[in-house]
């Protein structure tokens, strides 16, 4: 029996986003830590580049060892957290940094873009994402929003960013903001469920 003439294309297509996507973070953090006054250390307190680096690192992984291309849970996270980070940054904090500069491009636009398609268009079907993996996704924001809260308080540092900064907004806001933060990662993380579900269904999955 002949292969599906799809099989060629789709591997060089999970190649070609996996290598874009690991670039695009270390050309975006080489740039930074090349042209920024403060450098790129306490950048490492943020969401987007936590979130960055961990997918850099996920997909890297996935080219070194195919298998890891089981781990749909963990895929779908990492595709959930660059893809809340870019939404965020792009719907709330242009005008609370240094707008679009080629890094911030590259890691609120480009990262999540490429890591999306890949999502949709990539190894679908490979593996099936459970009902719960979405709530279990939620787990790295919330400690990330204990690291943000507390511990940054606890060294005199504010939280990242405004809306979780209870001297900026005030604490009741803070808590709003919260609450909608973490239903807007459920219904995506949800959301990006469904897609693989669906795409797996009608058989436009790429292996």
């Amino acid at each position: 029996m002949s292969l599906p003439v799809a099989l060629p294309d789709s591997s060089i297509l999970r190649t070609t986003l996996r290598v874009a996507i690991v670039t695009c973070v270390v050309v975006a953090v080489a740039v930074v830590a090349m042209t920024s006054e403060w450098g790129v250390w306490w950048r490492l307190i943020t969401f987007t580049y936590q979130a960055n680096l961990l997918a850099a690192g996920y997909y890297l992984w996935t080219l070194v060892s195919p298998r890891a291309d089981a781990r749909v849970g963990l895929r779908g996270a990492v595709v959930l957290y660059v893809v809340i980070a870019g939404a965020v940054w792009n719907l709330f904090l242009t005008g609370h940094s240094m707008g679009y500069t080629p890094a911030n491009l590259l890691l609120h636009v480009v990262v999540p873009v490429l890591a999306l398609t890949d999502w949709l268009l990539v190894g679908r079907g490979a593996a099936r994402v459970s009902w719960w993996q979405p709530v279990a996704w939620l787990a790295y924001p919330a400690g990330y929003l204990v690291l943000a809260l507390l511990v940054l308080n606890e060294f005199g540092r504010r939280a990242p960013y405004y809306f979780l900064d209870p001297a900026t907004v005030g604490t009741a806001t803070v808590a709003i903001n919260v609450v909608g933060l973490a239903c807007c990662v459920l219904v995506t993380g949800y959301a990006l469920l469904a897609a693989h579900r669906t795409a797996t269904r009608v058989g436009v999955e790429m292996p």
